[in-house]
């Protein structure tokens, strides 16, 4: 018949899937490579950078916090936002149900 070999396909597709991330979870967080390294060691860099900027930019000059802004200024502009509006926070919606007159009194 023709399920059995799917069936053995099927299973030898599984273990060389279950192999590969064993192997991964076994080096407990460790990076082996350098480029892994270094890259932990920049996300860790940037994790602590990003602590500090207090929700802005993280360094970032003075010419791209104000592009920035003029970015934001020309958004405002076009989706009609007023001033003192934050536009990069996302809206909230209300609905509220409308009242219905009975119609058998």
């Amino acid at each position: 018949m023709n399920v059995i070999p799917r069936i053995q396909k099927s299973i030898s597709i599984n273990l060389r899937r279950n192999i590969g991330v064993s192997a991964i979870l076994t080096q407990k967080g460790q990076a082996t490579d350098s480029i892994q390294r270094l890259f932990i060691q920049m996300l860790k860099e940037y994790d602590q950078k990003t602590k500090g900027s207090s929700g802005k930019l993280v360094d970032a000059s003075p010419e791209i916090e104000k592009e920035l802004q003029q970015e934001l200024d020309r958004i405002t502009k076009v989706f009609g936002g007023k001033p003192g509006v934050d536009m990069t926070k996302f809206p909230t919606f209300e609905f509220k149900d409308p009242q219905y007159d009975a119609i058998n009194q």
